[in-house]
């Protein structure tokens, strides 16, 4: 037996912006498939990978979904393979400001942190850019390096992200690091419990989670500026 079409909240009669903006994103993944495509474009098999729980069939019925919204579009990458890729549009970027409040908010939850869960290494990056404070001034001008992988899903590779921090501007992209002043490698849960204060950095390189090399007071200076963020949404 073929269920009704679900009703959007224009058709219950609806017409508040945010009842609409629910429509296109407040289903259980779409908020997370854009999270994941925050900082570029991403194969199918990347979002499979990353969006945890989501089936094959149900994460491209979300892209069309999102395609036909207007939040997300098909791009081919400049390589040998014409590889074909998703990406949000200038539009469906916007939700990186929604997502910030969101994340923000979510932190005042008596269920927040979730134990034993875990965070794919752009789901890390994207959190650290939702607490980066608006123009952080920077006590010295610091350029990190940042390998991260998802342990839970090795085959999905490792990302690479550039950490630029000068005066009150502060740049966290997809993107390599020529000479890095400190370099952090391993586990993108362990490198966000590193970040928010969940968890000693010492004791992340204890257990084999986490590897820095390079000038760590370098690294240091970023580390007390999200600490300095989680202590005031605790």
């Amino acid at each position: 037996m073929e269920l009704p079409p679900k009703k959007t909240y224009a058709d219950l009669g609806d017409a508040c912006a945010t009842a609409h903006a629910l429509d296109v994103v407040g289903d259980r993944w779409s908020l997370i498939i854009a999270r994941e495509l925050m900082l570029g474009p991403r194969r199918f098999g990347d979002l499979q990978s990353a969006v945890v729980g989501i089936t094959p069939a149900v994460l491209t019925d979300r892209l069309r979904h999102l395609a036909d919204a207007g939040v997300v579009e098909q791009v081919t990458l400049d390589d040998l393979a014409r590889t074909r890729a998703y990406r949000l549009t200038p539009w469906g970027s916007g939700l990186e400001a929604v997502m910030a409040a969101l994340g923000r908010w979510a932190h005042a939850s008596a269920g927040f942190p979730v134990a034993g869960a875990g965070m794919t290494p752009d789901g890390a990056i994207v959190a650290m850019r939702t607490m980066t404070p608006p123009s952080p001034q920077a006590p010295r001008p610091v350029e990190l390096g940042l390998e991260l992988v998802d342990v839970r899903r090795p085959a999905a590779g490792v990302r690479r992200y550039r950490l630029r921090w000068r005066r009150r501007s502060f740049e966290l992209v997809e993107g390599t690091v020529e000479a890095p002043d400190a370099t952090v490698t391993g586990d993108s849960t362990a490198w966000t419990a590193a970040v928010f204060g969940m968890a000693p950095l010492d004791a992340l390189e204890h257990d084999g989670a986490l590897s820095v090399t390079g000038d760590r007071a370098a690294l240091a200076a970023v580390l007390e500026l999200y600490r300095g963020v989680a202590a005031e949404l605790a």
